[in-house]
């Protein structure tokens, strides 16, 4: 029985594995919701609190027919990959409190794309291989006595017209705003009202945990993209959501066994295609590891993939004073020193 269940486990896997062919257009349009994704997470990086803040992740599928390219002339075998890096540090990296404004440097890359050899390692810029980049440079000032921080910078992307953007942030308490240019047009504007109660902004744990967190987004076609993250249960159980103007787009139910965010995150999504058609996946996130099936989250960031399991080596780590904490976190881990990391005494 046992041999058999086992059996059923990898059936099950494989037969999923031979579902999902990117497209070159696919492929092309992943680059601006890249570039939007990017800007965000710096956004949520940079908070005048924060010392530092170091993110890492490559997703490498080595089945070719996994991720198998469909082109105008067939199907061709490849390696679809998205390698990113994300680094934001301060002249308070260290949390020991240095005296006046922390000025703050930043960037943000990726490469994605797919390739006929070996993507990691051997990126192939011939026939039947299309390999985006996009990086965003940011310098940040910020007062966290004050709950302030300004900043500004340029995103490059070498997609098939090569375009340098440039973009503002201004961020005061709970409140948050980017807008980015291009050439003189503005792109989109992205505030993030983030009512939800934080110990690492700090912030005393009251009614006002329960608040929900709220983003945004205006786009320059006359389109707006709401995200909303509730707290249901003592910042461990959440329920998120995102929808378009008149369309819903994903939901996810998310448990963290410590408001950190660090150790441990579960969960379950569901996310409505372009069609209308609702599907279902979820996924586990520990320190070094993500694994995924049908999440919504790789059907908006990896090309659209669905119907296979993604496996990412990731890092994603955030300072404030001596504590560590995820992205978009609550509260600092279990070990931290400070239990405000805001209110630092001066040194003598």
């Amino acid at each position: 029985m046992r041999v058999e269940s086992y059996f059923f486990v990898f059936a099950v896997f494989f037969a999923n594995v031979f579902a999902w062919h990117p497209t070159s257009q696919i492929i092309e349009e992943q680059v601006p919701q890249t570039a939007f994704a990017q800007l965000s997470d710096f956004q949520n990086a940079a908070r005048p609190e924060y010392n530092a803040y170091l993110a890492a992740g490559i997703i490498y599928l080595p089945l070719p027919s996994q991720s198998a390219l469909s082109t105008e002339w067939g199907i061709h075998d490849g390696f679809a990959a998205r390698q990113r890096v994300g680094i934001w540090l301060t002249n308070d990296f260290d949390g020991e409190g240095s005296k006046g404004p922390a000025i703050g440097l930043g960037w943000f890359g990726e490469r994605q794309g797919w390739d006929n050899e070996d993507f990691l390692f051997l990126p192939h810029r011939g026939d039947f291989s299309q390999i985006n980049q996009i990086h965003t440079f940011g310098l940040t000032i910020a007062d966290s006595s004050k709950h302030l921080l300004f900043g500004g910078g340029f995103q490059y992307l070498n997609a098939e017209d090569e375009t340098v953007r440039w973009w503002l942030l201004g961020t005061w308490d709970r409140f948050s705003v980017m807008p980015s240019f291009h050439k003189g047009n503005l792109q989109f504007i992205n505030t993030q009202l983030y009512l939800q109660a934080r110990e690492l902004r700090g912030d005393k744990n009251s009614w006002q945990n329960y608040l929900p967190d709220l983003e945004f987004s205006f786009f320059s076609k006359d389109s707006v993209k709401m995200f909303i993250s509730q707290n249901i249960f003592k910042q461990r159980f959440y329920i998120e959501g995102a929808f378009w103007a008149k369309d819903f787009a994903w939901a996810a139910l998310k448990y963290y066994p410590e408001p950190s965010r660090l150790i441990m995150a579960l969960e379950a999504t569901a996310a409505q295609k372009e069609n209308g058609k609702i599907y279902y996946g979820g996924g586990i996130t520990l320190p070094f590891l993500r694994v995924a099936y049908n999440h919504a989250d790789d059907y908006e960031n990896f090309f659209k993939s669905m119907g296979i399991w993604i496996v990412e080596i990731r890092l994603a780590i955030g300072t404030s004073g001596s504590s560590f904490f995820a992205l978009k976190a609550p509260k600092a881990a279990p070990s931290e020193i400070s239990k405000s990391p805001v209110k630092k005494e001066d040194k003598e």
